[in-house]
């Protein structure tokens, strides 16, 4: 009995060294983010869309590793307590690495943005009257539809996906574009402000209301979490700008903003989102779908599901297959997946837990799992070469960011717009695992559309400068005056 006694002090030690090791690494991981949310907050507003899911993921992995293992009903098994933090906190540092290094609000290339005077003119308010005609569209589209569909989904306890089965495709090409809109809305609200006026409220009452009618129609959390980001991220333009000097305060007569834009305002809206999404989530669990045990689900729901997949990819990396790392059975079940206009990511994984049957049928009925990243570079390529590919996707992703952000902030918006929907399809490598995006025609075709874009609206703006600098020319010359 002695020496199975020494091994299972020997396993409870290893056990709990690998635990602390977790939240030695959560905590520096925190350290930073807390870093970034206090000195840097202009490069927290522009990633947060893909921080922000990295962070929970790092807790709920974390928790898994110092917990576990925990039952998740999805998988129908236990799942964790098998030290998947550490790595998984790696590929959330090599995005946010590279953001912190790339991004322009520091050091000299915020040097370089703070040179730039973009030219502001009547093509911008021509573009913004547009836009929200445009926006007026959408959501009096959005009202026929919602009137004519003749429920109210909060009001008589519908679930979400069945109202979307029920409403159409004008709500559906809405809730798959609420990022694009959202971006459209805070692009055009901070335009104006980046040029030394006041913020267009116009678009953040079109804002409002599309939330608004994402609350009426049963929604829950994430498409308020999309909203917000892409709404916000533009906003961090304004910060860059001030701090280059590019633009001074609010106009004092501008009360009204001066008000909205206080930190007291800001404070105000957030603990009313976080209220908000709360009482959503509650009536979702206690009131729409009626779960026995509300409390235990919510707990399985935050805490395992974002991680699980990943928790047991993990328990798959072979670490002494270094020969022959790729995996071109998961290759060939990503790129030929069971259904092709969704995620193939997920579909391998859950193929993996449930059998092909079961990921099948949930396939057909448009169920998906949280997870993918970074299951899909363990999963393709083995046990070392992600610690590669996983900072050089960083890199990239980092860096068109950056350049998109960089065009709004020259006041190409357009350009700026067409970069935010290449952007997007980039994302779902982070929220989702996905990588045939890239293999998409009509991927490229954005691309090429958006390189389109840029040298004609470069041509646009950049042409306004013309007769500024001949003015100032004549100002300075009296020999050119007298002529």
């Amino acid at each position: 009995m002695l020496p199975e006694r020494r091994a299972t002090h020997r396993n409870a030690r290893t056990g709990a060294a690998m635990s602390a090791l977790s939240l030695l690494f959560l905590a520096v991981f925190l350290a930073i983010i807390a870093h970034l949310a206090v000195r840097r907050k202009a490069l927290m507003l522009a990633g947060f869309f893909t921080i922000f899911p990295l962070v929970y993921r790092s807790i709920d992995i974390t928790v898994l590793d110092l917990f576990g293992p925990m039952y998740t009903r999805e998988l129908g098994a236990f799942v964790g307590g098998n030290f998947a933090a550490p790595v998984f906190i790696y590929s959330a540092l090599a995005l946010v690495v590279p953001l912190m290094w790339l991004f322009p609000d520091k050091g000299r290339r915020f040097a370089a943005i703070a040179r730039l005077r973009p030219v502001y003119s009547a093509y911008h308010w021509t573009l913004a009257n547009f836009a929200f005609a445009g926006g007026l569209a959408v959501i009096g589209a959005l009202a026929v539809n919602f009137v004519l569909t003749g429920t109210i989904p909060i009001m008589q306890g519908i679930d979400r996906i069945a109202y979307a089965m029920s409403a159409g495709p004008v709500h559906s090409i809405a809730y798959e574009l609420n990022f694009l809109l959202n971006f459209v809305f805070g692009a055009f609200t901070i335009l104006p402000r980046l040029n030394g006026r006041g913020f267009d409220l116009r678009f953040a009452l079109l804002a409002a209301i599309l939330t608004a009618y994402w609350v009426i129609t049963g929604n829950r959390f994430s498409v308020f979490f999309v909203l917000i980001s892409f709404y916000l991220m533009p906003a961090a333009l304004v910060i860059i700008a001030r701090a280059a000097g590019r633009i001074g305060d609010l106009d004092p007569h501008l009360v009204g903003q001066r008000i909205l834009t206080s930190g007291v305002s800001r404070a105000g809206a957030i603990l009313g989102l976080v209220l908000l999404v709360s009482g959503l989530l509650y009536n979702s669990y206690y009131n729409v779908r009626d779960y026995r045990e509300p409390l235990h689900e919510i707990e399985e729901r935050v805490l395992v599901q974002p991680v699980h997949l990943w928790a047991n990819a993990w328990e798959r990396v072979d670490f002494e297959n270094v020969a022959d790392p790729i995996n071109e059975h998961a290759a060939r079940e990503i790129f030929d997946p069971i259904d092709p206009s969704r995620n193939s990511t997920i579909q391998y994984l859950m193929t993996l837990e449930l059998g092909y049957f079961r990921a099948e049928e949930l396939t057909r009925l448009g169920q998906a799992y949280n997870g993918g990243y970074p299951e899909v570079h363990f999963e393709l390529l083995g046990a070392w070469l992600p610690f590669v590919t996983l900072p050089l996707a960083g890199i990239v992703t980092a860096w068109f960011l950056c350049l998109f952000l960089k065009l709004l902030y020259r006041n190409l918006i357009l350009t700026s717009v067409l970069g935010l929907y290449v952007y997007f399809g980039i994302t779902l490598h982070y929220t989702g695992g996905m990588l045939t995006f890239l293999l998409a025609p009509t991927y490229w075709v954005k691309i090429a559309l958006f390189l389109l874009c840029w040298a004609i609206e470069r041509h646009i703006v950049e042409r306004g400068v013309q007769p500024r600098i001949a003015l100032h020319r004549r100002a300075c010359d009296p020999a050119a005056s007298a002529a």
